[in-house]
């Protein structure tokens, strides 16, 4: 089953690379995933990982990567702010989640609800602590992305940077929403820190907060995903 789920994993990988990078080929020297219109008016593209100058060629409709140089002078920190800030936001978030997914359930069935007892209030004061850490955690995460955008990859309009750039925003703001539905009072009741599904508002309110959290899940996922290959390569 988990063989499965990572090729359906695989394949909307897949799909949506072709339809976010469009024509796509391999650095000869690194083989990392580079998109051809990431290439300037010459045709010209700098791999993001291992600096080599690349020149687009098309043959009969098929692209040709032509290694003609190194950049020289590319930044090679030992260790980047921006890897080594991400673990905070990538880290709490998944268990902020978690711990809201426990409290939905416990608030649908009764058994769990009373097996929580008088825990469900701390429990969901430990998730609103996890996601305003996870929140305010990204952004000096996404102010090194920045830093590193422009001092390693000298601003270049890579798909994949651009990529972290429009997801970290997403993040940000949808993680601001969840913590301002948890923190209002509209998604959990204050006396058994259960979830206040009897009233529609309530109902339509967690419903929100669990698909801002579950979409924000999604985002943390790929631009994890799309960090680690600028890092590693692959």
């Amino acid at each position: 089953m988990i063989e499965d789920l990572r090729r359906i994993a695989s394949r909307a990988a897949d799909r949506f690379t072709r339809r976010y990078w469009g024509p796509t080929f391999r650095c000869p020297v690194c083989h990392f995933l580079l998109a051809a219109v990431d290439a300037d008016g010459n045709a010209l593209l700098v791999c993001p990982v291992c600096g080599v100058v690349i020149e687009i060629e098309s043959v009969y409709g098929h692209i040709v990567p032509v290694v003609h140089d190194v950049e020289v002078f590319r930044p090679q920190p030992k260790a980047r702010m921006h890897p080594l800030a991400t673990h905070l936001p990538i880290g709490l978030f998944p268990f902020a989640l978690l711990g809201a997914v426990v409290l939905f359930v416990a608030s649908l069935v009764a058994g769990w609800g009373a097996a929580l007892g008088g825990r469900a209030p701390v429990l969901a004061d430990a998730t609103l602590v996890l996601l305003v850490l996870a929140v305010v955690g990204a952004l000096p995460t996404f102010a090194s992305g920045l830093w590193d955008w422009n001092r390693r990859y000298r601003r270049r309009p890579y798909r994949q940077i651009t990529l972290k750039i429009a997801g970290s925003i997403v993040f940000l703001a949808v993680g601001g929403l969840a913590i301002a539905l948890h923190a209002s009072g509209a998604v959990f009741s204050g006396a058994t820190g259960l979830m206040q599904l009897g009233s529609p508002l309530g109902l339509l309110a967690a419903l929100l907060y669990l698909g801002a959290l579950a979409g924000n899940m999604l985002v943390v996922t790929v631009l994890g995903h799309v960090g680690g290959t600028l890092v590693y390569g692959r």
